[in-house]
């Protein structure tokens, strides 16, 4: 009886340990998704002073598309590398702003971005499981929860081509984008969930904030800016899981011996 206990116990944690690694063998996602684009500048915000660090500033009318695509690496089990590559569209307008009186100008602007980030799932896709809720009456549960959570950071850049109207007006205080580079470097930080259809497919929805090193995204800078441009992306997103072979290679780019070659 002891000996069958220990081999019973042996099982058990090999069981567990192969079980708590599933993650390893599909460490690479890729991603594809639409979402909104939001452009904080010198142009438009809030008629208010006090913009409540920014939130008074979103307006739906000024809300535009953006398009997605990513990859994702798993480094360990609740920490990943991301690169992202998002297309987006951005406006603004003086009109009910606090500059509309005197002003009036409006943008629009094409934004690039590549950027990576490195995540950390505070609510982890793999649940960690005693040994003896491994199995049901089914046979081997499944250890991926249903939703999941991660904060993010990272670096990248931004290119832009902001079209500015000043509407025939000029102003000593404006400096516009002639002369100026187009491209900055950018640091974006937000949240974002996951939510697991299968053991393949996720949807997901990610926030973020980009802090641009330029204050010409609008294609304007004035005196009075305090800051430099900032923007947001929220983006839906579509996440498939690749197969990964015990070396850690997808199984795509394995490959396998051609039929009726000798081995």
């Amino acid at each position: 009886m002891k000996l069958k206990g220990i081999l019973v116990i042996v099982f058990l944690a090999i069981t567990l340990t192969g079980f708590s690694q599933r993650w390893k063998l599909k460490r690479y996602e890729v991603l594809f998704g639409v979402g909104s684009t939001n452009i904080y500048g010198d142009i438009g915000g809030t008629a208010d002073a006090n913009n409540l660090f920014g939130l008074k500033d979103i307006r739906i009318n000024e809300t535009r598309y953006s398009l997605y695509a990513g990859a994702r690496y798993k480094i360990q089990k609740d920490w990943s590398v991301k690169f992202n590559l998002i297309y987006g569209k951005g406006v603004g307008d003086d009109k009910n702003s606090k500059n509309a009186e005197n002003r009036g100008y409006t943008f629009s602007t094409s934004i690039i971005e590549p950027s990576f980030q490195m995540e950390y799932s505070f609510l982890s896709e793999e649940r960690t499981m005693s040994s003896s809720r491994l199995y049901s009456r089914r046979g081997m549960v499944n250890n991926f929860t249903v939703f999941s959570a991660y904060g993010f950071a990272g670096m990248g850049g931004v290119i832009f081509n902001p079209k500015l109207d000043l509407h025939g007006k000029t102003a000593a205080s404006v400096e516009t984008i002639d002369g100026y580079g187009k491209f900055s470097v950018i640091l974006p930080i937000g949240l974002g969930v996951k939510y697991a259809i299968d053991k393949n497919w996720s949807l997901g929805f990610e926030f973020g904030r980009r802090f641009v090193f330029s204050d010409y995204l609008d294609g304007i800078s004035t005196q009075f800016s305090k800051a430099n441009d900032t923007y947001y992306f929220g983006v839906f997103q579509a996440v498939y899981k690749l197969n990964t072979d015990r070396r850690g290679i997808p199984q795509f780019l394995v490959r396998r011996p051609r039929p009726g070659r000798n081995r």
